[in-house]
């Protein structure tokens, strides 16, 4: 276990808003035995071990590490809804998939202001995150042959934020060449919250709330200059302020600082729109695992009066409903459209059927960019779907919906990583034992030969797992037992591709003609 090694160099000062920089060489024995570092994270209060120096990797060997032993290699990206996470052993710990006999790489990467502020120009053009995450796979290229790791078997894997990160990397030539494979768990750069059209609105108001008398017509370099002098937890601090303004009957609210489109230039993560890139076949070709949990956003329900007035808010005004891509201006016609949307998912009001609330919420958040994504990549590179709905005990209770899944999102993560819910699986029901097992053989699998079922064993129980095709939805649905099932929410898809289709105010985007036949 080699622990917080530098792959850049502190990204303070001047650095700050900037691409990473590649640590320089240091002479003499490092000291890998420490991780008590985390980029800082846009929550509420003091974050333990908070810094801005934050830039490492951890790299977990299932052996001694030997130069050549030619081991496939999984780095792994945290979620966190690009504002928080962390990539250290007591959130991630290894275990399990070091049993598979593959080398884990963690990475840290910057998030919330510090990762993505930008203002849509050269001078802060954002994406520091991502590009933070593809200078660590350079350094796992130049250097996981030490520990052992084959670099031509380098597989890609997160979820959340990590899942969309993946997918991002897929977009990116500048990441092309840094790994073979890869696996996005409930993640998409076509998820709403997955990247940021407002971003330069974002930035000069952090500014404003910051110092009320900044110049709100400033030019890039003074915004720069002037928030690269306030100290970081006051950028915390304004971030959080700006969510208080911000709209509060959004449940996926706070993803201010997501990816983004950048300008033309040297050092651009991404100059096309997603779905430009994918639909395309720019996107990166290569063997690619996407799925998604039952029910994503039953979280939103936790507390069953925040979900009725999340619920009575959307009846109360229909064109929350409507996605912002179709381009209808108009209030009334909006309202129609909102009132189409719903009957997708309820004949009544929602508020009455909150279980249909939390799928609708579920859909738009996740299910259906995911389902998007695949469908469209699967033209051009094998595609592995999975529908994971399994309710076991380790992530705890899940409240109760009628017509809504339990398993929310995040729920999956206690069963490939030790953290402080499972530290030991072996108190835990038979069948969370099995899905853990069945879940890190099956990644691994895929890490190793590029095929999910390329090692059979008694304990997945079955031998096959199709690719999906364009015109034939397939998926594995990861339950009490493995099974193959087709076309996955296809009535409630169909439903939301019939109303685009007639109502949207502009060229519907390229992925709708996969649908329509």
């Amino acid at each position: 276990m080699f622990q917080q090694i530098p792959f850049a160099k502190p990204p303070t000062g001047s650095l700050r808003f900037r691409g990473p920089q590649p640590v320089d060489p240091w002479e003499g024995v490092f000291d890998a035995t420490h991780n008590d570092k985390v980029c800082y994270q846009q929550y509420a209060g003091p974050v333990w071990g908070a810094n801005e120096d934050c830039l490492f990797v951890n790299v977990y060997t299932p052996v001694y590490p030997w130069p050549n032993q030619g081991l496939p290699v999984m780095v792994w990206i945290y979620g966190g809804g690009f504002v928080g996470g962390a990539s250290n052993f007591y959130a991630f710990g290894p275990h399990y998939y070091m049993e598979q006999g593959v080398i884990v790489v963690t990475v840290s990467y910057r998030v919330g202001i510090f990762g993505f502020l930008s203002t849509g120009d050269t001078v802060i053009p954002g994406n520091y995150g991502l590009k933070d995450q593809q200078l660590a796979l350079k350094w796992v290229q130049q250097n996981i042959q030490s520990f052992g790791g084959d670099p031509n078997k380098v597989t890609i894997f997160g979820q959340s934020a990590g899942g969309a990160s993946v997918t991002h990397h897929l977009l990116s030539q500048k990441s092309t060449g840094l790994f073979r494979a890869a696996i996005s768990q409930s993640g998409s750069a076509l998820c709403p919250w997955g990247y940021q059209w407002k971003h330069k609105a974002v930035a000069y108001k952090i500014a404003t709330i910051i110092d009320p008398n900044f110049n709100p017509y400033a030019s890039s370099e003074e915004l720069m200059t002037f928030l690269q002098s306030i100290a970081p937890q006051d950028l915390v601090n304004a971030s959080l302020t700006l969510l208080d303004v911000w709209d509060k009957n959004d449940p996926i609210t706070g993803f201010l600082f997501t990816p983004v489109v950048e300008p033309e230039h040297e050092t651009a993560f991404l100059t096309e729109r997603m779905y430009t890139i994918i639909e395309s076949g720019q996107a990166q070709r290569v063997p690619l695992i996407m799925g998604i949990n039952s029910e994503e956003m039953i979280w939103v329900g936790m507390d069953p009066e925040s979900m009725h007035w999340s619920a009575v808010g959307l009846d109360y005004d229909l064109t929350r409903l409507v996605e912002e891509d179709m381009q209808i201006q108009d209030a009334n016609q909006k309202q129609i459209v909102g009132a189409e949307v719903r009957r997708v998912y309820t004949n009544g009001q929602f508020q009455d059927r909150l279980g249909d609330a939390v799928e609708f919420f579920s859909d738009t958040s996740y299910g259906r960019p995911v389902i998007q994504h695949a469908k469209l990549q699967s033209q051009f590179s094998d595609v592995y779907f999975y529908h994971f709905s399994y309710q076991g005990t380790i992530p705890g209770v899940r409240p109760y919906y009628e017509g809504a899944y339990k398993v929310a999102h995040g729920d999956d993560l206690g069963y490939e990583w030790v953290n402080g819910n499972n530290t030991n699986l072996n108190t835990f029901p038979p069948g969370d034992i099995l899905t853990s097992q069945r879940y890190r053989i099956l990644f691994s699998n895929f890490a190793k030969n590029l095929n999910p079922t390329s090692e059979f064993t008694d304990i997945l129980g079955i031998n096959y797992w199709p690719t999906l095709k364009p015109d034939n939805f397939q998926y594995l649905d990861l339950n009490e037992t493995l099974t193959i099932k087709t076309d996955l929410k296809k009535q409630r898809h169909d439903g939301w591709v019939d109303i685009y289709t007639r109502y949207a105010q502009k060229t519907i985007h390229h992925f709708l003609k996969f649908y329509i036949k």
